[in-house]
Order: structure tokens, then sequence, then C-alpha cells
């Protein structure tokens, strides 16, 4: 008889020990359940953060203040009405091969005139991409080099990412720069373009829109 009622009282305490073990493991998934779900109203809660939606849009972030290169071969209108993607403007970009230096670009950046050595940078952590839209005059323009980040200094960006020998056509088409895996918590260098004299020998005339993060 005792040895009955040990064997029941050990049975008793196993299966108790089963019970909390399984709840455990329910809490516990429900819990990675509850964080995967908030990581993901996280990133579906970002809104569009633009560099340029339209001249002077008070979306806008960034000031196209960096020029480099052959600033002298380079024309800029950010308030081109000619054949726009969306809304009223979109920006039109003629560079001149005929420079020195064979290359020309321009970085938007914030504050205006930071290549590092003031505080400044937006924290764009949630976004998991850069977005422009863009066409050639003639279909054939090569835009060197896109890129987000990449300033250094005292107050470097926290990271960096680009796409390279984009060839444009005649049509507007959207382009895409993949940061899913980069450290958006400081950018002060919000957007960067470059053309080259080897791309484009002979020059080339490129039109942007909706730049934005998403």
């Amino acid at each position: 008889m005792i040895k009955e009622i040990k064997f029941f009282t050990l049975l008793l305490l196993t299966s108790c020990f089963i019970c909390a073990c399984a709840s455990s493991k329910v809490a516990k998934d429900e819990s990675t359940d509850t964080n995967k779900a908030a990581v993901e109203v996280e990133k579906s809660s970002f809104e569009p953060f633009y560099v340029y939606e339209d001249f002077m849009s008070s979306k806008n972030h960034y000031a196209p203040s960096g020029w480099m290169g052959d600033v002298a071969n380079l024309e800029f209108d950010q308030s081109c009405s000619q054949n726009v993607h969306s809304g009223k403007t979109c920006i039109k970009m003629r560079y001149n091969a005929d420079g020195l230096k064979q290359w020309a670009g321009i970085y938007w950046q914030h504050p205006a005139n930071n290549w590092g050595d003031q505080k400044g940078g937006y924290n764009i952590s949630g976004a998991t991409k850069l977005t422009f839209w863009a066409k050639g005059l003639n279909g054939y323009e090569i835009i060197s080099e896109v890129k987000i980040g990449g300033i250094s200094g005292s107050f470097a960006d926290s990271d960096v990412a680009w796409l390279k020998g984009i060839k444009l056509t005649g049509s507007w088409k959207k382009y895409t720069i993949n940061l899913s895996k980069s450290d958006l918590s400081s950018i002060s260098g919000g957007f960067c373009i470059v053309f080259s004299k080897k791309d484009n020998p002979k020059g080339c005339t490129v039109f942007l829109d909706d730049i934005r993060y998403e």
C-alpha cells in the first residue's frame, strides 16, 4: 500500500513538472511572438522621409549644398516643371564633361555644408530603403554613383550605402538602395549623386524626383 502511494505521488509530481514546462514554453513563445509583432509594427509605421518631394515642400529634408568636383560644369535646377514624375516640380541636372577633374556631384547635407565638422544629421532608423525616380533626356545617360551617408569627420555618418553605374532610360524609372541592414541612427549626408566623364563623355542631362526613405 505504501509503495502504491509513493508511486502515485511520484506520478503526480512528474505530471505537474511536465505541465509547468509546457506552460513556460507557451509563455515564452507568446512573448517571442509579441516582440516580433512589435518590430513589424515599428517598421510598418515608418512614414516616408523625403529628401525631395517638390520644390520648397515642407516635407523636404537636407540641403543640396555639398558641391564636389568640377562644380562649374554642373547645372542644377530643383524647380523644373518639365515632364515631372509627380507633383509640380522635379530636379534637373546637366553635367558638362569638359572640366579638369572629369567628375562632378552634389551631397544633400544636414545642416547645409556639413562635412562632418559639426553636429547634425537625422535619425532615420526604421527605414529599410531609399528610393528615387530618375530618367535621362535622351535615354543613354549614366549616373556614376548614388549614395547615402559616408560623410566622415568628427561627426561622421553612422553608415554608408550606394548604387553605381545606373543606366537611365528616357522614361521615369524607380531605383532603390537597400538599407535593411544599415545603421541609420545619424545620417548627415542624406543623398549624393555623382556624374563622370568616363561614363558620360559628352555630358548628360538627368531628371530626379521623389527622393525618399521608406
